[in-house]
């Protein structure tokens, strides 16, 4: 960019895209054009930095607040479900089973071998029962309804797909310091609010599958995430993924959120059923290497 800063670039971006009208997921070229161009700017604005902490700070540098006081804390209550075509997808755009990530060695090499193993059938998720959580990022792509608590020092991202529950410190706190650092499934989440505006940086993650049929990443995973709800009501992520270990380049991808429509007094909430007690969830592998959930019926009485 020459003549745009960063943030007035995103700004324009970000308006481009609130004004599209919905999107067609079965094939390729369905895309309105504008969705490509916005696509690829962003995924030049990913190339632009040699880490998400580069591209975190340049951010962090531009923008006019960092934090919020209790009155200024945007309403992103309500439940809200994943948008896109396939629940698995990581990235919606993708078509059929090749994922958009530019993977390399052994990270491309393991893909591939999933990818072979679906073909035969094997399709192995050992984060499907048993309260095992997916982790960051694929937490991001549950299909299964999702809420936010924001408040001044912190946003609470919370999954029911696993009881998944990842904190975003926003009370100007750096991350954990690295002696005293480890790595977790969701990592360590930092970010700053930008108007309504949220930007994210997380690292430390365990590394690990980003879903059923899609790459493993790193330890050496970072990322940074743009949060905002939009003109239309729905709550959007714009996300690059930084691996040094795992990716060629930076992996972009766009994940958006409806809130699910509750009548007035609905009794609709969050539940969380992701337990190791409940036999409607174990899952176990097959002899073949597939999955398959254990015998189990909805009453007290076997078969």
């Amino acid at each position: 960019m020459t003549n745009l800063s960063l943030k007035t670039y995103y700004s324009i971006i970000i308006f481009t895209c609130a004004l599209l009208p919905p999107l067609v997921f079965s094939q390729k070229n369905a895309y309105p054009e504008s969705w490509l161009e916005t696509k690829q700017r962003m995924i030049e604005i990913g190339l632009q930095y040699e880490s998400a902490w580069e591209f975190y700070k340049a951010l962090e540098a531009e923008s006019e607040d960092t934090t919020l006081s209790l009155d200024e804390v945007p309403d992103w209550s309500g439940l809200w479900e994943r948008e896109g075509p396939v629940p698995r997808w990581f990235d919606t755009d993708q078509v059929g089973r090749q994922t958009t990530a530019a993977l390399k060695g052994e990270y491309a090499e393991m893909f591939n071998e999933i990818l072979a193993n679906a073909e035969q059938g094997r399709i192995w998720d050992p984060h499907a029962g048993c309260g095992q959580p997916r982790g960051y990022p694929g937490m991001l792509k549950n299909g299964r309804p999702h809420e936010f608590a924001v408040t001044p020092h912190q946003t609470w991202h919370l999954g029911q797909a696993r009881n998944e529950v990842r904190r975003i410190y926003t009370d100007g706190r750096g991350h954990t310091p690295e002696d005293w650092a480890y790595e977790t499934e969701h990592g360590d989440s930092i970010g700053f609010w930008d108007g309504h505006t949220l930007i994210t940086h997380t690292m430390y993650t365990n590394g690990g599958w980003t879903g059923r049929m899609q790459p493993y990443l790193s330890t050496a995973l970072e990322s940074i995430e743009i949060w905002q709800k939009t003109d239309n009501g729905k709550i959007q992520a714009d996300v690059w993924l930084y691996d040094t270990e795992a990716l060629e380049t930076p992996w972009y991808t766009r994940q958006t959120y409806n809130q699910i429509h509750q009548e007035e007094g609905s009794p609709l909430r969050l539940e969380y059923w992701w337990n190791c007690q409940s036999q409607n969830n174990i899952v176990i592998e097959t002899e073949d290497g597939g999955t398959t959930f254990l015998d189990f019926d909805f009453t007290d009485m076997d078969d």
